[in-house]
């Protein structure tokens, strides 16, 4: 195939990718606004919930009144929903300051708040482009099919924090070197949705990076005081007993290592096999620290994926979390990251309508990004520019 027929292929998918991304936006808004149930109907109602005084944030007839409330109608039964009193809802699995910042967005009707945060989300992934591509030197065209494949992007039809914390993600990849506390303190952000960055601090102690370390600590006991302070630690209580709830429902259809061994031998043997991927995880990191330590932006990138990789919860949106990796592995192995994400997309065409896929098949399609991210990570003999103009080589993909 010649450069300009390669160009011209990289264009049309390019094309593709970015249509589906306003159909995506689209779709959320419609079904927002024709009364549907979207993942941001629970954000919208704790939101409404704190707004108006309750604390309940977790409770489910509460949780329920305000969502149907939101809908206009009941909550229709379906995946994620949980029954109380007779009544379906959805419940809300965020640690408590999510609904605080969701205050204003939840107090709209509910189309227009969805659109706004929709908005927001598309606003993220374009600041991450321009910060992979403009100030860590990814090579464009890697980059923009990492950020815009599939998985990640059908979460903007749910109304999901991925783009949100992928973004934060990337401003701390950022700001690493020169502000490392801020960088622990935007790292902090993703406990939003603690499946993204438990692994992290792992990856943080054995490359030495105390500062960053001790800014998710600072970060990590704000949002652990701020929960006090707008539910009580009962309301913490019940926080964590939803999400082990709702964890132990959906485990057989996650996409990670527990959601595989989990739809052979049950919920059970999933959560053991958490435990000992993470041991596993451990032990490869301390085997190898010395490739930690050389390349601390791809390192904690890796293992915000190994994260996902080994979580309990992890479903279609949560994709978009991987694209930071293969953005940094294409600094050095553009093919190998721009075929992974790819490959990403491609395994999750068959998913379009959110629910459908096999949990192996999802587990592969997270697996090959990480394995990809984490062999660039590995190899011996690299050497890459981390702060200075990317060469040919790390630019060209075909």
């Amino acid at each position: 195939m010649s450069g300009l027929s390669r160009r011209r292929l990289a264009t049309i998918v390019v094309g593709l990718l970015l249509g589906n991304l306003v159909a995506e936006v689209a779709r959320g808004t419609w079904n927002t606004a024709a009364g549907g149930a979207n993942d941001w109907l629970p954000v919208a109602a704790a939101g409404r919930l704190l707004a108006h005084g309750s604390t309940c944030l977790y409770c489910g007839a509460k949780l329920a009144a305000a969502e149907t409330s939101l809908l206009g109608r009941p909550v229709p039964w379906g995946l994620g929903t949980l029954l109380v009193g007779g009544a379906n809802y959805q419940p809300f699995l965020n640690p408590p300051p999510a609904a605080l910042v969701a205050v204003p967005l939840a107090l709209l009707p509910p189309a227009i708040g969805f659109a706004l945060f929709s908005g927001l989300s598309v606003a993220a992934i374009a600041v991450g482009y321009r910060v992979l591509t403009r100030f860590l030197h990814c090579p464009p065209l890697p980059t923009v099919l990492a950020l815009l494949a599939v998985p990640g992007i059908l979460g903007l039809a749910l109304g999901q924090w991925a783009a949100i914390l992928t973004l934060a993600l990337v401003l701390a990849l950022w700001k690493l070197e020169d502000r490392p506390v801020l960088a622990g303190l935007l790292l902090s952000l993703l406990l939003v949705k603690p499946q993204y960055v438990w692994l992290v601090p792992v990856a943080l102690v054995l490359a030495g990076r105390w500062r960053v370390l001790l800014g998710l600590g600072i970060g990590a006991a704000l949002l652990g005081a701020t929960s006090v302070i707008l539910v009580g630690p009962a309301g913490i209580g019940e926080w964590i007993t939803a999400s082990v709830t709702a964890g132990g429902q959906q485990m057989r259809l996650t996409f990670g290592v527990p959601g595989v061994v989990a739809g052979v031998l049950g919920p059970d043997a999933g959560y053991a096999s958490l435990g000992l991927a993470a041991v596993l995880a451990v032990g490869m990191a301390v085997r190898w620290r010395q490739q930690l330590r050389a390349r601390p932006e791809l390192t904690i990138a890796v293992f915000a994926c190994l994260s996902l990789l080994l979580s309990p919860h992890v479903l279609v949106q949560d994709g978009l979390v991987l694209a930071p990796a293969l953005a940094l592995a294409a600094r050095r192995w553009p093919r190998p990251a721009a075929g992974a994400a790819l490959l990403l997309s491609a395994i999750f065409l068959g998913d379009l309508s959110v629910g459908t896929l096999d949990a192996a098949l999802g587990f592969v399609a997270l697996a090959v990004p990480t394995m990809v991210a984490l062999v660039s990570l590995l190899r011996p003999n690299a050497t890459e520019p981390r702060r200075g103009p990317a060469t040919v080589a790390q630019g060209a993909l075909l």
